[in-house]
């Protein structure tokens, strides 16, 4: 899939060919011009906070289209070793995850949002496959846990990459077979 953070990515995207089915746009900034553009596209939406399911419930209803959802969540961990962490308290990114089961009742109950899944993102530019391999199965727990409060089965989970570059002296790349082999693991 492609993920998109504004309006112009989106239309790339759905310009170079790319099914809205495999498309999400995330991001914390997301306009209101920008949910009506992705709600009309079909694309998934990793919401972000409260206020922003309340927008696109009266979005979906306006444009009488489904408005496909994903909720952000704000893990309470982190990505140890991360250049950015986007988890383990308070972030711009997301909701946090005690926060979470409220906002999945009101997807279904308050706004008939079409949800899918959970984008579980705890951390970015790290070189250490052993962090990012317990990230993921610390994303993989706390999304089983939130399981139970979603709305309808879930269907789309994205645990983030967190994958870092080397970029000065001393650095080395970071090994992927050990976090090809933790998610086969998981998946099983």
């Amino acid at each position: 899939g492609i993920d998109v953070a504004s309006a112009g990515e989106l239309l790339v995207a759905l310009d170079a060919g790319a099914a809205p089915a495999e498309i999400s746009f995330a991001g914390p900034g997301k306009t209101d011009a920008e949910l009506r553009q992705a709600v009309a596209a079909g694309v998934l939406v990793n919401v972000e906070s409260a206020r922003e399911v309340s927008l696109l419930g009266r979005i979906a209803a306006e444009q009488k289209l489904p408005a496909r959802v994903a909720v952000r969540v704000n893990p309470d961990f982190e990505l140890k070793g991360s250049g950015m962490k986007m988890g383990g308290g308070p972030k711009p990114f997301g909701i946090d995850a005690d926060q979470v089961p409220d906002v999945l009742r009101s997807i279904g109950r308050d706004h008939g949002l079409s949800f899918e899944g959970f984008h579980l993102f705890a951390g970015s530019q790290n070189l250490r496959a052993e962090s990012i391999c317990d990230a993921q199965r610390q994303s993989y727990e706390l999304a089983l846990r939130l399981a139970v409060h979603a709305p309808a089965p879930v269907r789309f989970l994205n645990l983030g990459g967190g994958f870092g570059i080397p970029y000065f002296p001393g650095e080395r790349p970071l090994d992927l077979s050990p976090i090809g082999a933790n998610l086969q693991a998981l998946a099983d």
